[in-house]
């Protein structure tokens, strides 16, 4: 039987195949495994950062109410002539301080000089009548007694008697009053203050109504505050207000509630208020306008130093650890208090913040 050689050769081809692709099949299986052995090798390291922390803890914190104000002079008067006459001199300008009883003007005394001696003279007119009239009544007590004159007489007698004291008396009485019109001459300030305006120069006629002057005191201030009635409770005599004026930004100054309106006024419906302010240096002016706090009570709240908290424009931030990780938290703060800031919402009490925040700082970073 013969075999066919072309058969036979068909028959090893498959063995042949495989031979030739296993090796190459090996090489790619190795090229594969090698590649993801060198993925696992060049993984990115897991970034950290350190950082210093400060607690949430919780204090009381006094509740306050903002309120509007304005500063006033503690004493003001438009100062009158309280006289009549022209005036001769005033010596006095815008500004200056002047201690009580500083003469403010001087009016024409002259016509004042001559009512006193007129009213002098009639006291002493009066004065001899009335001693003649005493007289006369002493002699018609006698000549009553002895029934030396009729009861008609003596009656006359005695309302002359009666008259001249009278007369005396009304004499005294315009003597006193022309020498209050000599000293109403000089205008006099009635206690110790600045000029704020002078209404008259010399030459100018002045009546008893006439203003001369506005003097105020400014040693201390009267802040008057306007309170809502919702806060008219929390109102308490010798309560300390807070307040900043515009003139000084950043500066804080103190006031003692002092006096209290007794009602609400029924326009606003609000209480009217007066807090005294010291000011020996005049550092303050009548005024100006005041922004105040009133305190109402205290709170026991969560607070945090001013360095943990990061602005920006779209609100205050902070960094809290949690989990050995920084997580970045919108917070609501309240009012700033001297040792930190007031955290209404997004961080509890007990919880960590990082303050202050460093650079690298951010959410989803590791705390090492």
């Amino acid at each position: 039987m013969s075999t066919n050689p072309l058969s036979r050769h068909s028959a090893r081809r498959p063995s042949l195949a495989w031979g030739l692709w296993l090796p190459l099949l090996a090489g790619f299986a190795s090229a594969c495994s090698g590649a993801r052995a060198s993925e696992k090798k060049v993984d990115a390291p897991v970034e950290t950062v350190s950082v210093q922390t400060a607690l949430a803890a919780l204090r009381p914190v006094a509740q306050t109410v903002t309120l509007t104000g304005t500063l006033t002079a503690n004493r003001r008067s438009d100062v009158a002539a309280d006289a009549a006459g022209k005036v001769v001199s005033a010596p006095i300008e815008r500004g200056m301080t002047v201690p009580a009883g500083a003469v403010l003007v001087h009016l024409d005394r002259r016509s004042a000089a001559l009512a006193v001696e007129e009213a002098a003279a009639q006291v002493d007119l009066v004065t001899s009548q009335r001693r003649a009239a005493d007289l006369e009544c002493a002699r018609a007590e006698k000549l009553w007694a002895a029934s030396a004159i009729t009861e008609a007489e003596y009656q006359r007698t005695s309302a002359a008697c009666a008259a001249s004291r009278a007369q005396t008396a009304a004499a005294a009485v315009r003597a006193r009053a022309a020498g209050k019109s000599l000293g109403d001459a000089v205008v006099r300030a009635p206690f110790r203050g600045i000029v704020a305006d002078r209404f008259v120069t010399e030459g100018e006629y002045v009546r008893p109504e006439t203003r001369v002057v506005t003097l105020v005191e400014i040693d201390s201030l009267r802040l008057e505050l306007s309170v809502p009635e919702s806060a008219v409770a929390a109102i308490k005599a010798k309560g300390d207000v807070a307040f900043q004026v515009a003139a000084f930004p950043g500066e804080t100054f103190h006031a003692k509630v002092a006096y209290v309106g007794p009602a609400l006024r029924r326009q606003t419906r609000d209480l009217l208020v007066e807090a005294v302010v010291p000011n020996r240096d005049h550092h303050l002016l009548p005024g100006m306008f005041a922004t105040a706090r009133l305190t109402t009570g205290a709170e026991t709240v969560p607070v945090i130093p001013r360095a943990a908290v990061k602005r920006d424009g779209d609100g205050d931030r902070v960094f809290v650890v949690a989990g050995g990780r920084v997580e970045e938290r919108l917070v609501a703060l309240g009012a700033e208090q001297p040792d930190g800031a007031v955290v209404v919402s997004g961080v509890k009490p007990g919880e960590r913040v990082v303050a202050p925040v460093a650079a690298g700082v951010r959410d989803g970073v590791l705390v090492r």
